[in-house]
Protein backbone atom coordinates (compact mmCIF):
# COMPACT_ATOMS: atom_id res chain seq x y z
CA UNK A 1 0.00 0.00 0.00
CA UNK A 2 1.38 3.37 -1.04
CA UNK A 3 -0.06 6.87 -1.16
CA UNK A 4 1.06 10.47 -1.56
CA UNK A 5 -0.34 13.65 -0.06
CA UNK A 6 0.64 17.22 0.70
CA UNK A 7 2.00 18.06 4.12
CA UNK A 8 -0.65 20.76 4.61
CA UNK A 9 -3.59 18.46 3.88
CA UNK A 10 -2.33 15.80 6.31
CA UNK A 11 -1.57 18.38 8.99
CA UNK A 12 -5.10 19.74 8.66
CA UNK A 13 -6.62 16.28 8.96
CA UNK A 14 -4.50 15.39 11.98
CA UNK A 15 -5.50 18.59 13.77
CA UNK A 16 -9.14 17.46 13.61
CA UNK A 17 -8.48 13.93 14.85
CA UNK A 18 -6.05 14.50 17.70
CA UNK A 19 -8.77 15.77 20.02
CA UNK A 20 -9.99 12.17 20.29
CA UNK A 21 -6.57 10.73 21.19
CA UNK A 22 -6.03 10.37 24.92
CA UNK A 23 -2.67 11.44 26.35
CA UNK A 24 -2.98 8.62 28.92
CA UNK A 25 -4.58 5.83 26.92
CA UNK A 26 -5.84 2.92 29.06
CA UNK A 27 -4.90 0.46 26.29
CA UNK A 28 -1.90 0.86 23.95
CA UNK A 29 -3.87 0.83 20.69
CA UNK A 30 -5.70 4.03 21.71
CA UNK A 31 -2.39 5.89 21.35
CA UNK A 32 -2.50 5.11 17.63
CA UNK A 33 -4.25 6.51 14.60
CA UNK A 34 -6.06 4.21 12.19
CA UNK A 35 -5.09 5.06 8.60
CA UNK A 36 -7.39 3.51 6.00
CA UNK A 37 -7.01 3.90 2.25
CA UNK A 38 -10.35 4.52 0.59
CA UNK A 39 -9.85 5.30 -3.09
CA UNK A 40 -8.48 8.82 -3.47
CA UNK A 41 -9.08 9.54 0.21
CA UNK A 42 -7.22 8.53 3.34
CA UNK A 43 -9.49 8.13 6.37
CA UNK A 44 -7.63 9.00 9.57
CA UNK A 45 -9.35 7.92 12.80
CA UNK A 46 -8.59 8.49 16.45
CA UNK A 47 -10.63 7.42 19.46
CA UNK A 48 -10.65 7.34 23.26
CA UNK A 49 -13.71 5.03 23.17
CA UNK A 50 -16.04 7.83 24.25
CA UNK A 51 -15.16 10.12 21.34
CA UNK A 52 -14.24 8.99 17.83
CA UNK A 53 -13.17 11.33 15.03
CA UNK A 54 -12.49 10.40 11.42
CA UNK A 55 -10.96 13.00 9.09
CA UNK A 56 -10.73 12.70 5.31
CA UNK A 57 -7.38 13.56 3.75
CA UNK A 58 -7.37 14.04 -0.02
CA UNK A 59 -4.54 12.13 -1.70
CA UNK A 60 -2.43 13.03 -4.70
CA UNK A 61 -1.99 9.39 -5.71
CA UNK A 62 -2.80 6.02 -4.15
CA UNK A 63 -1.91 2.41 -4.80
CA UNK A 64 -3.29 -0.69 -3.15
CA UNK A 65 -5.78 -0.92 -0.31
CA UNK A 66 -5.99 -1.64 3.38
CA UNK A 67 -5.05 0.11 6.58
CA UNK A 68 -2.32 0.54 9.17
CA UNK A 69 -1.85 1.92 12.68
CA UNK A 70 0.73 4.62 13.48
CA UNK A 71 1.55 6.28 16.78
CA UNK A 72 -0.57 9.43 16.90
CA UNK A 73 1.74 11.92 18.63
CA UNK A 74 4.88 10.86 16.82
CA UNK A 75 3.16 10.95 13.43
CA UNK A 76 1.69 14.39 14.07
CA UNK A 77 5.06 15.69 15.32
CA UNK A 78 6.95 14.67 12.19
CA UNK A 79 4.23 15.91 9.82
CA UNK A 80 4.15 19.25 11.62
CA UNK A 81 7.91 19.71 11.28
CA UNK A 82 8.09 18.91 7.55
CA UNK A 83 7.81 21.57 4.82
CA UNK A 84 4.67 21.79 2.68
CA UNK A 85 5.77 19.37 -0.04
CA UNK A 86 4.27 16.21 -1.50
CA UNK A 87 5.01 13.30 0.82
CA UNK A 88 4.90 9.59 0.14
CA UNK A 89 4.04 6.87 2.63
CA UNK A 90 4.77 3.24 1.85
CA UNK A 91 3.55 0.41 4.06
CA UNK A 92 6.44 -2.04 4.11
CA UNK A 93 4.68 -4.53 6.36
CA UNK A 94 2.51 -4.50 9.50
CA UNK A 95 5.40 -3.25 11.62
CA UNK A 96 6.71 -0.21 9.77
CA UNK A 97 5.87 2.59 7.35
CA UNK A 98 8.36 4.63 5.31
CA UNK A 99 7.77 8.37 4.90
CA UNK A 100 9.76 10.39 2.37
CA UNK A 101 9.53 13.33 -0.01
CA UNK A 102 11.52 15.69 -2.20
CA UNK A 103 14.17 17.55 -0.26
CA UNK A 104 13.61 15.70 3.01
CA UNK A 105 15.02 12.58 4.60
CA UNK A 106 13.52 9.12 4.97
CA UNK A 107 11.65 8.29 8.16
CA UNK A 108 10.79 4.82 9.39
CA UNK A 109 7.64 4.93 11.47
CA UNK A 110 6.70 1.93 13.66
CA UNK A 111 3.28 0.57 12.69
CA UNK A 112 0.62 -1.79 14.04
CA UNK A 113 -2.09 -4.13 12.84
CA UNK A 114 -5.53 -2.57 12.39
CA UNK A 115 -7.02 -5.64 14.08
CA UNK A 116 -5.68 -4.24 17.37
CA UNK A 117 -7.67 -1.02 16.97
CA UNK A 118 -11.10 -0.77 18.62
CA UNK A 119 -14.06 -1.19 16.32
CA UNK A 120 -14.95 2.18 14.84
CA UNK A 121 -18.53 2.92 15.93
CA UNK A 122 -21.31 3.81 13.54
CA UNK A 123 -24.51 5.70 14.25
CA UNK A 124 -27.84 4.60 12.82
CA UNK A 125 -29.73 7.77 13.70
CA UNK A 126 -33.24 7.71 15.07
CA UNK A 127 -33.31 11.50 14.69
CA UNK A 128 -31.36 13.72 12.32
CA UNK A 129 -31.33 17.36 11.29
CA UNK A 130 -29.10 19.97 9.70
CA UNK A 131 -27.73 22.98 11.51
CA UNK A 132 -25.58 25.87 10.38
CA UNK A 133 -22.12 26.14 11.87
CA UNK A 134 -22.83 29.64 13.15
CA UNK A 135 -25.91 28.53 15.08
CA UNK A 136 -24.17 25.48 16.54
CA UNK A 137 -21.16 27.51 17.64
CA UNK A 138 -23.42 30.09 19.23
CA UNK A 139 -25.63 27.73 21.24
CA UNK A 140 -22.63 25.78 22.52
CA UNK A 141 -20.66 28.92 23.42
CA UNK A 142 -23.59 30.49 25.24
CA UNK A 143 -24.11 27.42 27.42
CA UNK A 144 -20.83 25.57 27.86
CA UNK A 145 -19.40 27.95 30.48
CA UNK A 146 -22.05 26.75 32.96
CA UNK A 147 -21.25 23.03 32.63
CA UNK A 148 -20.28 21.30 35.87
CA UNK A 149 -16.85 19.73 36.34
CA UNK A 150 -18.05 17.53 39.21
CA UNK A 151 -17.58 13.92 38.10
CA UNK A 152 -19.80 12.82 40.99
CA UNK A 153 -22.75 14.22 38.98
CA UNK A 154 -21.88 13.08 35.45
CA UNK A 155 -25.18 14.21 33.92
CA UNK A 156 -24.21 17.83 34.66
CA UNK A 157 -20.83 17.48 32.91
CA UNK A 158 -22.57 17.67 29.54
CA UNK A 159 -24.91 19.99 27.67
CA UNK A 160 -28.58 19.12 27.44
CA UNK A 161 -29.92 19.23 23.89
CA UNK A 162 -33.71 19.30 23.74
CA UNK A 163 -35.14 18.72 20.28
CA UNK A 164 -38.67 19.88 19.54
CA UNK A 165 -40.39 20.50 16.20
CA UNK A 166 -38.72 23.62 14.73
CA UNK A 167 -36.89 24.18 18.03
CA UNK A 168 -33.60 23.39 19.75
CA UNK A 169 -32.94 24.11 23.41
CA UNK A 170 -29.43 23.87 24.85
CA UNK A 171 -29.01 23.97 28.63
CA UNK A 172 -26.10 23.73 31.06
CA UNK A 173 -25.89 24.17 34.81
CA UNK A 174 -23.49 23.44 37.65
CA UNK A 175 -25.97 24.28 40.41
CA UNK A 176 -24.55 27.80 40.89
CA UNK A 177 -25.41 29.16 37.45
CA UNK A 178 -27.54 28.08 34.54
CA UNK A 179 -27.67 28.96 30.87
CA UNK A 180 -30.55 28.21 28.53
CA UNK A 181 -30.64 29.17 24.89
CA UNK A 182 -33.57 28.39 22.59
CA UNK A 183 -33.46 28.50 18.81
CA UNK A 184 -36.85 28.35 17.09
CA UNK A 185 -35.52 28.44 13.54
CA UNK A 186 -34.39 24.81 13.36
CA UNK A 187 -35.44 22.53 10.50
CA UNK A 188 -36.41 19.56 12.68
CA UNK A 189 -39.79 17.85 12.49
CA UNK A 190 -39.26 14.64 14.46
CA UNK A 191 -40.43 13.56 17.89
CA UNK A 192 -39.33 15.40 21.01
CA UNK A 193 -36.04 14.07 22.33
CA UNK A 194 -33.65 15.06 25.14
CA UNK A 195 -29.99 14.03 25.03
CA UNK A 196 -26.96 15.07 27.08
CA UNK A 197 -23.70 15.43 25.14
CA UNK A 198 -20.28 15.52 26.89
CA UNK A 199 -18.59 18.91 27.10
CA UNK A 200 -15.30 17.57 25.69
CA UNK A 201 -16.99 16.30 22.54
CA UNK A 202 -18.67 19.62 21.85
CA UNK A 203 -15.52 21.62 22.60
CA UNK A 204 -13.60 19.45 20.14
CA UNK A 205 -16.34 19.79 17.55
CA UNK A 206 -16.24 23.59 17.71
CA UNK A 207 -12.48 23.59 17.16
CA UNK A 208 -12.87 21.40 14.09
CA UNK A 209 -15.65 23.26 12.33
CA UNK A 210 -14.74 25.43 9.36
CA UNK A 211 -16.89 27.97 7.58
CA UNK A 212 -17.29 25.82 4.48
CA UNK A 213 -18.57 22.76 6.35
CA UNK A 214 -22.18 21.64 5.99
CA UNK A 215 -23.18 20.02 9.28
CA UNK A 216 -25.58 17.13 9.76
CA UNK A 217 -26.44 15.85 13.24
CA UNK A 218 -27.70 12.32 13.84
CA UNK A 219 -28.80 10.97 17.22
CA UNK A 220 -29.16 7.29 18.11
CA UNK A 221 -29.91 5.55 21.39
CA UNK A 222 -26.51 5.98 23.00
CA UNK A 223 -24.44 8.02 20.53
CA UNK A 224 -24.58 11.13 18.40
CA UNK A 225 -22.80 11.83 15.13
CA UNK A 226 -21.77 15.24 13.78
CA UNK A 227 -20.88 14.88 10.11
CA UNK A 228 -19.36 17.43 7.74
CA UNK A 229 -17.79 17.08 4.31
CA UNK A 230 -14.32 16.88 5.89
CA UNK A 231 -14.76 14.81 9.04
CA UNK A 232 -17.10 12.78 11.20
CA UNK A 233 -17.31 13.05 15.00
CA UNK A 234 -19.10 10.34 16.98
CA UNK A 235 -19.63 10.76 20.70
CA UNK A 236 -21.29 8.74 23.38
CA UNK A 237 -24.24 10.33 25.13
CA UNK A 238 -24.28 10.74 28.89
CA UNK A 239 -26.76 8.31 30.39
CA UNK A 240 -29.32 9.58 32.88
CA UNK A 241 -32.08 12.11 33.30
CA UNK A 242 -31.12 15.77 33.29
CA UNK A 243 -32.57 17.73 36.25
CA UNK A 244 -35.88 19.49 35.65
CA UNK A 245 -34.32 22.89 35.32
CA UNK A 246 -37.46 24.79 34.29
CA UNK A 247 -38.77 25.00 37.86
CA UNK A 248 -35.54 26.65 39.03
CA UNK A 249 -35.89 29.67 36.73
CA UNK A 250 -37.89 32.41 38.52
CA UNK A 251 -40.88 33.66 36.57
CA UNK A 252 -41.77 36.79 38.54
CA UNK A 253 -38.73 38.47 40.05
CA UNK A 254 -39.96 42.04 40.72
CA UNK A 255 -36.65 43.93 40.67
CA UNK A 256 -35.40 45.21 37.33
CA UNK A 257 -31.76 46.24 36.96
CA UNK A 258 -30.12 47.48 33.75
CA UNK A 259 -26.38 48.18 33.60
CA UNK A 260 -23.80 48.74 30.89
CA UNK A 261 -21.91 45.50 30.42
CA UNK A 262 -18.51 47.12 29.88
CA UNK A 263 -18.80 49.27 33.01
CA UNK A 264 -19.96 46.37 35.18
CA UNK A 265 -17.28 44.07 33.80
CA UNK A 266 -14.51 46.60 34.40
CA UNK A 267 -15.65 47.26 37.97
CA UNK A 268 -15.93 43.54 38.75
CA UNK A 269 -12.47 42.81 37.37
CA UNK A 270 -10.84 45.52 39.45
CA UNK A 271 -12.74 45.00 42.67
CA UNK A 272 -12.42 41.20 42.67
CA UNK A 273 -8.65 41.58 43.11
CA UNK A 274 -9.43 42.44 46.73
CA UNK A 275 -11.96 39.65 47.28
CA UNK A 276 -11.33 36.69 49.54
CA UNK A 277 -9.37 34.06 47.68
CA UNK A 278 -11.60 31.40 49.19
CA UNK A 279 -15.10 32.76 48.54
CA UNK A 280 -14.43 35.21 45.65
CA UNK A 281 -17.34 37.15 47.11
CA UNK A 282 -18.47 40.43 45.59
CA UNK A 283 -21.16 42.43 47.34
CA UNK A 284 -23.53 44.56 45.27
CA UNK A 285 -25.50 47.38 46.84
CA UNK A 286 -28.20 48.19 44.31
CA UNK A 287 -30.03 51.50 44.41
CA UNK A 288 -32.28 53.26 41.91
CA UNK A 289 -29.44 54.98 40.05
CA UNK A 290 -26.24 53.15 40.98
CA UNK A 291 -24.66 49.82 41.87
CA UNK A 292 -21.91 49.83 44.48
CA UNK A 293 -19.53 46.90 43.91
CA UNK A 294 -17.55 45.93 47.01
CA UNK A 295 -15.05 43.29 48.04
CA UNK A 296 -13.07 42.69 51.20
CA UNK A 297 -10.49 40.12 52.20
CA UNK A 298 -10.52 39.70 55.99
CA UNK A 299 -7.28 37.72 55.88
CA UNK A 300 -5.24 40.54 54.33
CA UNK A 301 -7.29 43.60 55.21
CA UNK A 302 -7.64 44.60 51.55
CA UNK A 303 -10.85 46.29 50.46
CA UNK A 304 -12.21 47.83 47.25
CA UNK A 305 -15.35 49.69 46.24
CA UNK A 306 -16.59 51.15 42.97
CA UNK A 307 -19.89 52.67 41.85
CA UNK A 308 -21.42 52.40 38.39
CA UNK A 309 -24.55 53.99 37.01
CA UNK A 310 -27.65 51.87 36.54
CA UNK A 311 -31.40 51.90 36.14
CA UNK A 312 -33.19 49.94 38.85
CA UNK A 313 -36.80 49.57 39.84
CA UNK A 314 -37.52 47.71 43.04
CA UNK A 315 -36.59 47.77 46.70
CA UNK A 316 -32.95 48.60 47.50
CA UNK A 317 -31.03 45.35 47.51
CA UNK A 318 -27.80 43.99 48.92
CA UNK A 319 -26.66 40.75 47.31
CA UNK A 320 -23.41 38.82 46.91
CA UNK A 321 -22.10 36.78 43.98
CA UNK A 322 -19.02 34.76 43.17
CA UNK A 323 -16.89 37.16 41.11
CA UNK A 324 -15.82 34.51 38.61
CA UNK A 325 -19.37 33.35 38.00
CA UNK A 326 -20.59 36.91 37.51
CA UNK A 327 -17.77 37.59 35.05
CA UNK A 328 -18.62 34.46 33.05
CA UNK A 329 -22.25 35.58 32.84
CA UNK A 330 -21.37 39.09 31.65
CA UNK A 331 -19.08 37.70 28.93
CA UNK A 332 -22.08 36.06 27.27
CA UNK A 333 -24.06 39.30 26.87
CA UNK A 334 -23.81 40.60 23.30
CA UNK A 335 -25.77 43.81 23.82
CA UNK A 336 -24.32 46.99 25.34
CA UNK A 337 -26.50 46.59 28.41
CA UNK A 338 -27.48 43.62 30.56
CA UNK A 339 -30.89 43.15 32.14
CA UNK A 340 -31.14 41.57 35.61
CA UNK A 341 -34.44 40.34 37.07
CA UNK A 342 -33.97 40.10 40.84
CA UNK A 343 -35.93 39.43 44.02
CA UNK A 344 -34.12 39.10 47.37
CA UNK A 345 -30.55 38.47 48.50
CA UNK A 346 -31.34 34.73 48.65
CA UNK A 347 -32.93 34.34 45.22
CA UNK A 348 -31.34 33.67 41.86
CA UNK A 349 -31.19 36.48 39.30
CA UNK A 350 -32.34 35.97 35.74
CA UNK A 351 -29.92 37.75 33.39
CA UNK A 352 -30.61 38.50 29.73
CA UNK A 353 -29.41 40.72 26.92
CA UNK A 354 -31.61 43.80 26.52
CA UNK A 355 -32.67 42.57 23.08
CA UNK A 356 -32.80 39.06 21.64
CA UNK A 357 -31.52 37.90 18.26
CA UNK A 358 -34.07 36.82 15.68
CA UNK A 359 -35.16 33.24 16.29
CA UNK A 360 -33.54 33.10 19.72
CA UNK A 361 -34.46 33.24 23.40
CA UNK A 362 -31.42 33.41 25.69
CA UNK A 363 -31.26 33.71 29.46
CA UNK A 364 -28.95 32.85 32.33
CA UNK A 365 -29.52 32.28 36.03
CA UNK A 366 -27.00 33.21 38.71
CA UNK A 367 -27.41 32.08 42.31
CA UNK A 368 -26.19 34.38 45.11
CA UNK A 369 -23.85 33.43 47.92
CA UNK A 370 -24.43 34.18 51.56
CA UNK A 371 -23.42 37.68 52.58
CA UNK A 372 -20.49 37.78 54.99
Amino acid sequence: MKFTFTQSSMAKGLSKVMGAVSAKAPIPSLSNLHLKLNGSMLEVTGTDLDLTITAKVELVESEGEGGILVHARRFQDIIRELPDVVLEMTVEDETRVLLKGNGIGIYTIPAGNVADFPEIPSVDPQFSFGLSNDVLRRVITKAIFAVSHDEMRPILTGLLFQLRPDELRVVATDGHRLSRIIRNDISYQGDSRDVTIPMKSLSTLMKNLSDEDDLQIGIAQSRAAFTTNSHNLITRLIDGNYPKYEGVIPQSNPGRLTVRVDEMMAAVRRVQIFASQMSKQLKLEIQSDKVVVQAEDPDTGGRAEESIACEYTGNPLEIAYNAGYLTDILKQIDTEEAHFEMATSNDGAVIKPTSQMDGEDFLMLLMPIRLR
